[in-house]
Formats: structure tokens, C-alpha cells, sequence
């Protein structure tokens, strides 16, 4: 264990002002926010090091991932793994909204009763025929983990004393079920949230992610808002573009120069006369990426 002061980022990493500042937080609850490539994943596995690794995680209490797929929630599991050992990640549990509802209601079933009540060896199915003690489908998880901790008050006070800290991954993707979830487990309690994600790739609006979750949030837990700005993806003639940029917003998180090298990269900039003729554009272009030089659509 080391003192909170003398922390540094694992394997030498060096983390931007706000990432940083992030990592480091020992009081408050965060909403960050951050564009891709800008190593939101890292941060998330930078900040568990740093509980971890000074006691501000206390033992024998762990840390909560909650992501939206199950690659997310393993990517994350491994990464905090590579950062500070298989010992102290032992300590922290990654799962999937659903995974940890599941997880609720396998330890905490006998609260549900009448029509909700489930056997010992219930089954996820893919679809549902009437009522069922056996079986349930997939969508019954999260609302039955809410209807297990509105009712029980050793459901919760369980969970919150399992957790000092909880990583809320992707989180412009909650819906309306998954934030109330998240709000009557840890929702005026000691506990630590880091909310992370990116507004402009919300891509569950279909599902119904909410509008505003991160506004919400900071006003519901009292969060920090702090935004990111790095992007460790892009080549160095578009990273000189976006510095100047990010000069302009947050001068503190512009990147050294050192960084920036290398003649990597392509910069256009194009004039349309409407938006219209803009996509046409667009479109032409990724038509001929992928019909006539074979670029796969995921390298779009």
C-alpha cells in the first residue's frame, strides 16, 4: 500500500490534467465525459489502481464495474488486472447491467413473491409462454433486481456494504430501468460513482437511453463534470488539429509537442453548399472504400 500522495500511473502511463484528476478522486462522485480514443477505458483502470493501491478502496471492500456488453466488461477486468496484479483485482467485480441484476435476484429471490416468484433453478429463455416460476426472459432482469431492492432494505444495505466505489461504463447508453437500478442501490450513500461515456455516440436511444443522463446524474449524486479531450487513436497530423482545438477549450489539457510528431494522417477540409450534397459526398466515398478497394466496413 501507498500513500494516496505519492501515487503514480501504472506502467508509467501518463494521464491528461482531467484524467488525472479523475483517477485521483478520493470524495466526490464524477460525470466525465470524453470523445473516442481519448482512453476512457484506461482511466477507469487507472482509478481502480489508485484505490486499490492506497487503501482508498478500504478492504475488504471492492470496487463495482457495471458495463453494457459482456467484451466491455471483460476488456475492463483485464486491463485493471494488467495494472495492478490479480490480487488486488481480485477486489473488483465487472459485470453487465444485466449480469449484475442477475445477480441480485439469485441471491436475494426469495423477496419476490405472488406472480414474480422464482424457483432455486429458474432459466433465461428467449421468450416467455404465461406465468412461469421456471423461467424468465432476458429483459425480466433488471426489473425484477428493482422490484427485489424497493422492497427489501437488506437487499440494499448488502450491496452498499459490499461496494466503496462504483464504475458506471458507456453511460450515455442508460436507460430509464438501469439508472433507477443504479439509484436505489447507491443513491444517498457514501459511496463513490464514476459515470463515463461519450453523449455524442449514444447509439441505445432505440432501447430508450435517456437524454441528458450525465446532467441528470451530476444533479442526482452530486457529481464532479469533468471532460477528457485527449485522442490516443488518431494520427499525428490530426492530433495537431485537434491540440489546437483543445488549446482553445481547456489550455491545461493541450498535449505536448513531443506527442504530436510524425508527418501520419490526412487533413481535408471541404466546403458544400448545403448538408444535403455534404452526405452525398460522404456517401460516394465510403461506397467506393468499400465496393471498389475492399476496405472493410468496420475500418470506416
Amino acid at each position: 500500500m501507498i500513500a494516496a500522495e505519492a501515487w503514480q500511473p501504472a506502467d508509467g502511463l501518463t494521464l491528461e490534467p482531467n484524467a488525472l484528476l479523475a483517477a485521483k478522486e478520493q470524495g466526490r462522485c464524477l460525470a466525465l465525459t470524453a470523445g473516442p480514443g481519448a482512453g476512457k477505458t484506461e482511466m477507469l483502470a487507472q482509478r481502480a489502481d489508485f484505490l486499490l493501491r492506497t487503501g482508498t478502496c478500504r478492504y475488504p471492500k471492492r470496487i463495482l464495474a457495471i458495463s453494457f456488453k459482456v467484451d466491455a466488461s471483460k476488456n475492463l477486468k483485464e486491463r485493471v488486472q494488467r495494472r495492478c496484479g490479480p490480487d488486488l483485482a481480485s477486489r473488483f467485480d465487472s459485470f453487465t447491467f444485466h449480469a449484475f441484476a442477475k445477480r441480485i435476484i439469485d441471491r436475494f429471490r426469495s423477496v419476490l413473491t405472488g406472480d414474480d416468484a422464482l424457483d432455486a433453478g429458474y432459466k433465461i429463455a428467449h421468450s416467455k409462454v404465461g406465468r412461469s416460476r421456471t423461467q424468465i426472459v432476458f429483459g425480466d432482469l433488471v426489473p425484477l433486481a428493482i422490484q427485489i431492492l424497493q422492497k427489501s432494505k437488506m437487499a440494499r444495505n448488502a450491496i452498499r456494504q459490499t461496494y466503496s466505489d462504483v464504475f458506471l461504463d458507456e453511460f450515455q447508453d442508460c436507460t430509464n430501468l438501469q439508472y433507477e437500478l443504479i439509484k436505489l442501490a447507491f443513491q444517498g450513500t457514501s459511496i463513490r460513482l464514476t459515470a463515463v461515456g461519450d453523449t455524442k455516440q449514444k447509439i441505445m436511444g432505440w432501447a430508450g437511453a435517456l437524454d441528458g443522463i450525465f446532467e441528470t446524474f451530476a444533479a442526482d449524486f452530486a457529481a464532479l463534470p469533468l471532460n477528457m479531450y485527449r485522442n490516443f487513436r488518431s494520427l499525428p497530423r490530426l492530433l495537431r488539429v485537434q491540440n489546437e482545438i483543445i488549446r482553445v477549450l481547456d489550455p491545461a489539457s493541450a498535449m505536448p509537442d513531443e506527442q504530436l510528431a510524425g508527418d501520419e494522417g490526412e487533413v481535408f477540409a471541404w466546403q458544400f453548399e448545403d448538408s444535403r450534397r455534404e452526405a452525398e459526398c460522404l456517401a460516394d466515398l465510403i461506397a467506393n472504400w468499400i465496393r471498389v478497394e475492399q476496405l472493410p466496413p468496420s475500418e470506416v
